[in-house]
């Protein structure tokens, strides 16, 4: 492909996204007041003072109570909500690496300067992902794809209302997405012809560090993109025998991830005495958490998460922007479950199969992928064929996708702002699903209808989500 069929109507489509990006900072409820929350700032201070708690010291009102983490015995006391409390002292339970590195400047921004940069982030990088993908393996698919494409990476999801709604919540969870998609793309850049570049391995194994620095749930897909990694990176150096280089290919990827769990492990155990606990036990939450504690995760909330997250419908009207998010159920869907009363759904939410059909040729890549792998099995011939570099990228964006929204579909809350966990993943199949169906065909009259059905779904899916974003934000 022309490189001007490339990045002309990528650029266009970039410039689109930016400028509405603006817009929705713009509209922002927050503006009324001028600023959201600081929570990155008062960590990064206490950093900057060489101690891990916060400096402020909870109300001593509050450390009297017999139990100050019922939210009803300390009604009316002072308190830094969501922080942790623990020895009389408050702690984040969000990850500390933002706040680490805005300890080494001089400037105490508030939480929403971190999502709008994170969020812009996710964007430049899916994008540029998409642009490698599509110059690698469909360089002969027609420069409006690469255009629609980059504008549903970027305005398809939770990512405009989240930029309307910048909060300490909003910027941990894009944060962890960005720098997750990061890694991704620097092990794409790695694993393109081999032998593996170790030098993008390591920025893939910092990155996805950061990634669980930022945001911890982000361990879980991480450690199924790096175990497909380590997968290919073994195929190539067995089949070429190269022992030592597969053990520095191997080494560069995995040593940024063993330093950050030992940093982590550290990090918690000065803060809360074990290694394991973040500080989710301890925090002041809306309800008494400790004592549903053993209820916040569990598998009884997967099939009503499923429902909630990716079929919740909408409802059009007559009124500008013509379409309403509606609450998602807090009822169950299946008669004979009853969820826990602590199930709570956030707000007005919209099935992302719903709001964006586009997101249906996610599947096939995976199909096309099970039938390859059946064939193998079949025929020895076939078996080197398989698990190459296009393989690895469609198993790692499956597995950013499924890894990344168990954390999400296990919880008792559901939130828009959740889906930022596996959105990335699942867009980005999507779009390399449909330039496999538009690349395989050679009748031109069945280009043309694969053209036309995603030309209309694809532009139904972008007018409807941004229609959902404003009323979203005026709701």
């Amino acid at each position: 492909m022309n490189p001007k069929r490339i990045y002309l109507p990528a650029a266009f489509a970039a410039i689109i996204v930016l400028i509405l990006y603006f817009g929705f900072i713009r509209i922002g409820p927050w503006r009324e007041r001028g600023y959201t929350s600081d929570y990155y700032s008062q960590q990064a201070s206490a950093f900057r003072h060489g101690q891990i708690a916060l400096e402020t010291r909870p109300d001593p009102a509050l450390l009297a109570l017999p139990n100050l983490y019922d939210p009803k015995a300390r009604k009316g006391i002072p308190l830094i909500g969501d922080a942790s409390v623990y020895k009389g002292n408050y702690y984040l339970y969000f990850g500390g690496l933002p706040s680490l590195v805005l300890a080494l400047l001089p400037v105490s921004p508030g939480d929403q300067f971190f999502t709008y940069f994170f969020i812009v982030g996710i964007f430049i990088i899916q994008s540029l992902l998409f642009i490698a993908i599509v110059r690698r393996y469909f360089h002969d698919v027609p420069g409006w794809i690469l255009f629609l494409g980059i504008l549903l990476l970027g305005l398809t999801g939770p990512f405009t209302r989240m930029l309307a709604h910048p909060y300490i919540h909003e910027a941990a969870i894009s944060g962890g997405q960005f720098f997750s998609i990061l890694g991704l793309y620097f092990a794409f850049r790695a694993l393109q012809s081999p032998p593996a570049d170790q030098r993008n391995l390591f920025g893939a194994g910092i990155f996805w560090s950061c990634a669980i620095g930022t945001r911890i749930t982000q361990l879980i897909p991480i450690a199924v993109m790096t175990a497909l990694t380590l997968l290919i990176i073994y195929k190539e150096y067995r089949i070429s025998r190269l022992g030592r280089q597969f053990a520095r290919a191997t080494a560069a990827l995995i040593a940024p991830l063993l330093v950050t769990g030992i940093v982590l492990a550290w990090y918690n155990w000065a803060r809360f005495e074990t290694v394991f606990e973040f500080g989710l036990y301890y925090q002041l939450a809306a309800f008494d958490l400790q004592a549903n504690y053993s209820a916040l995760f569990s598998r009884v909330y997967i099939v009503q998460n499923i429902y909630n997250y990716f079929f919740n419908p909408f409802e059009l009207k007559g009124a500008f922007p013509f379409a309403n998010s509606l609450a998602g159920s807090e009822t169950s869907i299946l008669a004979a479950h009853e969820l826990p009363k602590l199930y709570i759904v956030e707000g007005n939410i919209a099935g992302i199969l719903n709001s964006t059909p586009l997101l249906v040729f996610a599947i096939i890549p995976v199909i096309v992928l099970l039938a390859k792998f059946i064939r193998a099995i079949r025929s020895s011939e076939r078996r080197t064929e398989l698990f190459n570099h296009f393989d690895w990228t469609v198993l790692t964006l499956l597995g950013s996708f499924v890894a990344g929204s168990i954390p999400t579909l296990l919880i008792f809350y559901v939130g828009y702002r959740y889906e930022t966990e596996f959105i990335s993943g699942l867009t980005l199949l999507a779009l390399t699903g449909f330039c496999q169906v538009y690349a395989c065909q050679k009748n031109v009259g069945t280009k043309k209808a694969i053209s036309l059905i995603g030309a209309v779904l694809g532009t139904f899916s972008l007018l409807l989500n941004l229609a959902l974003a404003l009323s979203g934000i005026r709701g």
